[in-house]
């Protein structure tokens, strides 16, 4: 637990039951004197957990469990203000926990990796429910597993962001590659990790290129599956800049190539519960080429829908975008 933010939870407590002190006296002064205060130490507290990267969906299921307890506690008390203000976080909070954590969660674009489909800026819908259900915040689930097909777009965890996955978690095939291959993939995921990783992990969407028990081959910006090349159909080709529209399993969509990876090779087994991912901006993406495997248990869902694109604060938020995800 971060101290900082420990002391403001035990801060916003002492405050909170204060508040029913005073508000039994009727002392209306200090009331609202700490109900101020309150309301401040709140701001600085969702503050610190943006800060910390904490989980939301986890948040959100604790301040519901916290607005159940108050409606409870003003109850007991006899203190209507604190019951029925308690009463309406809580069915609120509680709308909203369920719909992000079992339906769909928003989440931007950050990067242009998966240019030209997602762009910087776009306001995406991630189905919830695609992979399964999971409780809230954590990685265990509900239902049963429904595994990611080729071709998704898929929103996970990759293994370099969480300080405490091991290369060998990113590479369980780590064994198989030569010397020269494994020294080259340890140095550049521990460098990755040392620079990105922090305790909850950070979002990644990329495509799903590579299922359990694929065979993948790739070179250049020719792909090969279970000795299947995809096809590729160049649709232009514009000051070094080429769209080229790929095909997998009978699901088109379009990746962008710069001609900087034409001689880049690399091959896969993918492992159980392990999978492949790439970004359709092949020559810029932080992807499976650098890191490895992303787990079935990092899963957040599948990107579905673009509902939103705001490409910084200086814009206009617009429309214009709205689309499937193909």
């Amino acid at each position: 637990m971060d101290t900082a933010l420990l002391f403001l939870l035990i801060s916003e407590c002492v405050g909170y039951l204060l508040w029913i002190q005073f508000t039994k006296k009727e002392n209306s002064f200090y009331r609202n004197v700490t109900s101020t205060l309150m309301f401040l130490l709140s701001l600085v507290i969702l503050y610190r957990i943006f800060v910390l990267n904490l989980d939301f969906g986890l948040v959100l299921s604790v301040a519901t469990l916290l607005a159940a307890i108050s409606w409870v506690i003003g109850s007991i008390l006899t203190i209507d203000e604190l019951r029925k203000e308690s009463k309406s976080y809580f069915f609120i909070l509680l709308a909203i926990t369920c719909i992000r954590s079992f339906a769909y969660e928003p989440y931007q674009i950050p990067s242009r990796s998966m240019v030209p489909g997602l762009q910087v800026g776009d306001f995406v819908l991630v189905n919830k429910h695609a992979y399964g259900l999971k409780f809230p915040g954590t990685n265990y689930l509900l239902t049963e597993l429904q595994k990611p097909e080729r071709n998704d777009v898929a929103v996970f965890k990759p293994p370099h962001t969480l300080c405490d996955t091991s290369p060998l978690d990113a590479r369980p095939d780590l064994g198989t590659l030569s010397t020269a291959q494994s020294q080259l993939f340890l140095s550049k995921f521990l460098k990755l990790q040392k620079d990105k990783c922090t305790a909850n992990g950070i979002k990644y969407v990329k495509r799903v290129i590579g299922v359990p028990g694929d065979e993948v081959v790739v070179k250049g910006y020719e792909i090969w599956i279970n000795g299947t090349k995809l096809n590729h159909e160049l649709i232009s080709s514009i000051n070094g800049e080429s769209l080229i529209k790929e095909t997998i399993d009978n699901k088109t969509h379009v990746i962008r190539s710069l001609g900087l990876t034409e001689y880049a090779q690399h091959k896969w087994i993918v492992p159980e519960g392990s999978y492949l991912a790439i970004g359709d901006n092949r020559d810029n993406s932080l992807d499976s080429r650098a890191w490895g495997y992303f787990s079935e248990d990092t899963l957040i869902g599948k990107a579905d829908y673009i509902w939103l694109h705001w490409g910084s604060y200086s814009e206009m938020p617009t429309f214009s975008r709205n689309q499937k995800i193909d």
